[in-house]
This record gives structure tokens, sequence and C-alpha cells, in this order.
């Protein structure tokens, strides 16, 4: 069955509850202070079975300019409005308000009602009274919809009123379940037997019993994970609820003192709540013009918060204008891109009320921006307001730049549901616009961005062989985080994967050098490797250190240091602790006589192998620990033995 949500909307004392009742048999009124006073102060709610099919969930609203918060946060997930006005009064400030208010968050269906027509006898002011609205109403959502002139108290024109509601509402369509889930709470009761229960519209996706759900705001992480305990619609047990219905929602392991309205209910981990939002603004006719920055209160969804503003693009905004807007909460919210939110100023509008303007938002959890891309900026707030969900999609990739995003966070960053995401995914990835990095995340990145760092490692990697042509290659960890900050780790690994997959570059161990790399030593480091090499096989089994060796060639010791590791690493020099080096003809020397003491004698004590190399503790310690490192020997007490495989490679 289709559900259409119908919010009332009209001025105090303009017959809006009475109406209700008459259509539905049900008082919305429900607080005592609101049956003393006569008027509504709350939210109140009502259903009524249109045809087969076709069901209608009401929201009746108060009509007072004080109530005008309660009001906004009832029309968060209306289809349609049907507008009261009483025929004895006719268009007043709160009409105008309300009108403003359904026309800001995009409510396309209305029905007016023109009520309290028993107390007008003469047709003509009918007829003029009518002719008003057709003219205040011009250029909104209300300019061609019926006018039906009825009366809550006699029920004069109740059956044509309720005519023109199914007529009107089989013109809404029906709501698509795949999208994410949002319900904003706008009551909490304790009922007995079950325990906390919300209610709210279920403005998009769908909702089960047995769902784990989080409510947002969090701040103290109590409201995550919260098990929807049963549902109800209209006081019907339901296992499933679907978009558009008014649903009252048993919560489980949680106390109602801690849900309020302006939370929200959302599927667990699907949502964060941000104070950044960017969004498209139109100021309602009559309000003052605004200025590059301003405070407003926000609403959206059944929530609201004081905010500050900053147009985007442009310097002022006037009335009946749409501009680009920057949008700062003092207190956080949950919003999913797409929601239409409200702006309330703190002065009345003169004959409107306090309504400044509203729209759409476009991103939630917005970047930081610099001025010196106001273009990207904006050409991105274009894409987000009017671009393709593709579109939208590889907007988010090139912001999330080298981190790229997983599915779950570009659900949550475009408002796509989880189908209509995969399908795009699928299809971005057909026509190479992005890529997938990270399956076990599902993470992908814009192939543009991936292009650049292709660009930008081959770059790196020419300036660091130019820089360093004695080394065999970049470390890979100083390249990734050379490339990017906060360089996603798998990302880096796909890009190399394609480096060296298509040639461009050579993996070895943990360095990375492009393919056409050679190291080579130019005629000027050709003769210093031939001194090095004299001072080395002149000094046997008791090395200089490096500092010496420079001062023996009378080079800077920089410079012969990176030669002595280029040496090391081409196999001429072995290095056996920190900067001591040796020739390695004479340490394989060295190695021949260790194993062939050890297979004649067993084992070797320290003061042999001291006598074998003829030099001092200082030498003789670091190269007993290198043969023990290479695992030519091991040390047992102060002794050491041949080890097996070190035999063993003998005999062979």
């Amino acid at each position: 069955m289709q559900t259409v949500v119908i919010g009332t909307a009209g001025h105090i004392d303009h017959g809006k509850t009475t109406l209700v009742k008459a259509l539905t048999g049900i008082d919305t009124d429900r607080l005592k202070e609101e049956q003393d006073r006569g008027i509504t102060i709350e939210l109140g709610f009502a259903h009524l079975d249109l045809q087969d099919g076709l069901r209608a969930s009401i929201v009746d609203v108060p009509g007072h300019e004080r109530f005008v918060k309660s009001m906004v946060a009832g029309t968060t997930g209306i289809d349609m409005v049907l507008m009261v006005i009483a025929a004895d009064e006719g268009i007043m400030p709160q009409t105008r308000e309300h009108l403003d208010i359904c026309n800001l968050l995009d409510v396309e269906h209305g029905v007016v009602a023109l009520t309290k027509v028993d107390l007008v006898e003469d047709p003509e002011w009918l007829d003029m009274v009518t002719e008003d609205l057709r003219a205040e109403f011009q250029g909104t959502f209300l300019q061609d919809c019926p006018v039906v002139r009825v009366s809550g108290r006699t029920g004069a024109g109740l059956d044509r009123l309720k005519n023109v509601l199914i007529q009107t509402a089989g013109g809404v369509e029906a709501r698509s379940a795949d999208a994410p889930t949002f319900l904003g709470i706008d009551r909490t009761f304790i009922m007995h037997g079950f325990g906390t229960v919300v209610t709210g519209t279920l403005v998009s996706g769908s909702l089960n019993v047995d769902a784990s759900v989080d409510v947002l705001p969090d701040p103290t992480g109590k409201l995550a994970g919260l098990k929807v305990r049963g549902l109800q619609v209209h006081n019907r047990e339901e296992t499933k609820v679907s978009p558009g219905q008014r649903v009252a929602v048993n919560l489980s392991g949680i106390q109602r003192s801690m849900l309020t309205r302006g939370l929200a209910l959302v599927h667990a981990q699907t949502l964060r709540d941000g104070r950044d939002f960017e969004c498209t603004l139109r100021l309602v006719p009559g309000a003052k013009p605004m200025g590059p920055r301003a405070a407003a209160i926000f609403h959206v969804g059944t929530a609201k918060s004081n905010a500050r503003l900053r147009l985007i693009g442009t310097a002022t905004l006037q009335p009946g204008e749409t501009a680009y807007v920057s949008i700062h909460c003092e207190q956080p919210l949950a919003a999913f891109p797409g929601h239409r939110y409200i702006l309330r100023g703190f002065s009345n509008i003169p004959g409107r009320g306090t309504t400044l303007g509203g729209g759409r938002i476009l991103s939630i959890l917005a970047p930081r921006r610099r001025h010196k891309d106001k273009s990207r900026w904006l050409s991105d707030l274009e894409v987000q307001k009017s671009g393709t969900a593709g579109e939208r999609i590889v907007v988010l990739l090139r912001q999330a730049g080298p981190q790229g995003l997983d599915s779950q966070t570009l659900r949550m960053r475009s408002g796509l549901g989880t189908r209509s995401l995969d399908r795009e995914l699928n299809k971005l990835m057909a026509e190479k616009k992005i890529k997938k990095f990270d399956r076990e995340r599902g993470s992908f990145v814009e192939t543009g961005l991936l292009a650049n760092l292709h660009t930008q490692t081959q770059q790196l990697l020419e300036a660091f062989h130019e820089a360093n042509p004695l080394l065999p290659g970049m470390p890979s960890e100083e390249l990734r985080h050379r490339l990017a900050d906060g360089l996603n780790p798998r990302l880096f690994k796909l890009l190399l994967d394609e480096l060296t997959g298509s040639g461009a570059a050579i993996q070895a161990g943990e360095a990375i050098r492009l393919s056409r790399h050679r190291v080579r030593l130019d005629e000027s480091g050709a003769e210093l490797e031939k001194s090095v090499r004299r001072v080395y096989q002149s000094s046997g089994l008791t090395p200089p250190r490096l500092c010496e060796v420079a001062r023996k060639v009378d080079r800077p010791q920089p410079e012969v240091t990176e030669l002595v590791h280029h040496m090391s690493r081409t196999g001429s020099l072995a290095n056996i602790s920190g900067d001591m080096y040796v020739f390695n003809e004479t340490l394989d020397d060295l190695r021949r006589r260790l194993v062939t003491y050890l297979k004649q004698n067993d084992q070797i004590t320290t003061q042999d192998f001291k006598n074998m190399v003829g030099a001092s503790r200082k030498y003789v310690i670091p190269l007993a620990e290198f043969f023990d490192r290479e695992k030519t020997t091991l040390r047992v007490g102060e002794k050491r033995v041949l080890r097996k495989k070190s035999s063993d490679s003998e005999k062979k």
C-alpha cells in the first residue's frame, strides 16, 4: 500500500484541526492545554484511507507564529500540503510563512481548503477571497491547485475535499526504498509493557524489526547499535515499514530521557552527524538582502541549530534569488545530501513571519576550502546540484584525494541507496573514470588523480636518481610520503603494481627505480673508486673508519660514504659493523681459514680467532659477530662452532 504524507498548513484558528477531525474522526489536539486553549501547540497525527492501495498520513501542525519551529519539524517528509484558509479572514501572515516553508521544502502537490464557509453569507465574498488566493499563490506550487470550499463544523464540502485529495495524492510519486534510511524523531514516549518509543516520518529507506540503528547526534556514544524491537504504523503492528509512512519505533536498551525531538534514526554506521554543510539558498520575497556573512536558525529534519552562513561566489543575495552557501552550525546535526532545510531569522518580515529562506543540502561533512580554489569550489557545487549521480561520485572521489573513499562512505556522502550506488560504481569503472584499489573495503579513487600520481611518481624518481646516482632506487616508504600526505597504502600498492606492470619502474625489495635507471660512475667517481679500493685492500682486516678513508683519498666524507655504500651493494666491500667495511676478497680468505680450522678442531675460542685475524679486539669482535649473523658460525658460550649448513655447503 502506498502511503502519502499530507501536512496541514495555515494561520492560527483557520480550522486545521477541526477539518482533520471531520475528515478522519481523530482529534489531533491530544494535550490538555491544547484542548483547554483551543489552539494547536504540538504536532498532531491522523490517518485516512483514501482508496484501495492508497492511505494518507496526516500531520497537523500549529498555526501560531510562536510554534513555527514545530510546524517546520512536522513538514519534514510531507508529500503534499493541505493549505487551510478561513473564508472569513483570507490570507494571513502565517499563511504566507507556511507557504514559503512548503515552497522551500520543494513540496510539489497541494490542495487549498477554504474553511468556515458556513460563517460567510455573501457568495460574492467567497468569490473575492478565492480570487485573492489565486493572486497570492501565483508562481508557487499552489497556483493551479484546486480550491475546495468546506466547513469542518457542518461537514459541507467534505466529500468533494476527499475526492480532490484522492485525485491529488494519486499524482504523488511513490518513494524509492533504495535510499539511506532516515527518520527525523518528532515525539518520544514510554509505552507500557514495551518501553521507549520514538515516532516520525520515514523520509527515505526502509526499516525492519530487529534492525540495528543509530540515533544521531550521539555525543555520548550510547545511542549507537540500538535494536528495533517493534514497529507500528497508525497503531498496527508491522515487521517492515516503507518510505513515507508515519512510524512508531520501539527501541530496546535505551531510556526515553536520552531521546528528544531533533534527533534522527538511521541504519547503523550509515551516517555521521556534522556541523558543516554546503547548500543552495533561496531567500523568500520580502526578506532583506543578505550580505556575504549572516546568522540564522538552521532547520533540517526535526532538528534546529543556530548557524553562521557564508555566501559562496557572490557578495549579496537578493530576495527571490538563489545562491550557494556554506553553513556552520553551533550544534551537530544529522542529514543526508538532498535533504531540504529552512532558515529562520530573528525578526519578522512584514506580513510573512521570520522564515528567511531555505534550499537543498548538497554536501555534508564538507571539506575545508581555500579561497584561491573558489572556481573549483563553485564547479563542484554545480555538479552536486545538477549533475548525474555518477558525476557527483567522481567529484566526491576527487575531493577525497589520495585517501579515496570506501563504498560505505560514498553512500553517506552521496545520499544514494546501496543498489543505486553499486550500479553507478560499476558504470564508472567500466568507463574508466574511477578505479577500485581495496577490494576488502570496496575503496575507490578517481582515475584522474591516479594518473597525476603516476606522473608525480616518475618525476620524484627522476629527481631522486639525479641526486643519488649511486643508489639503486628510492625507498618505497619515502616515495609514498613524498607523493602525498595520507596516501592510502593500498592505493600506493596499486600505483606501484601499475608502474612495474607497465615496465616503467622496477621494484627490488624496499627500493623502487625507473626501469631506465642504471648505477654508473662517471670518470671522477671511477678514479675515486680505485683510490678507495686501494685503501681497503691495503688495510686488510684492520680497515680505517670512513672519516679516515676520506682523509686518505682527500675527498669530502659524504662523497666517500656514498661511494663506499655503492661498493658494498655491488659486492666489492662487506659491511661488518657500523662504518667498518672490509674488502670482500680479504673477508673471503678469512672465512675459508675459519671454516678449515673449525672442521679440524670443532670449535674456536675468541683468543684463537684473534690470533687468526692478527688484530685487536676492536676488529676481532665485530668480525666474529659478522660470521654469526651470516650463519657461518654459532656462538656456544665463549666459543664458536661451525654451523651444520655451512659444513654441508662446503661439501657441495
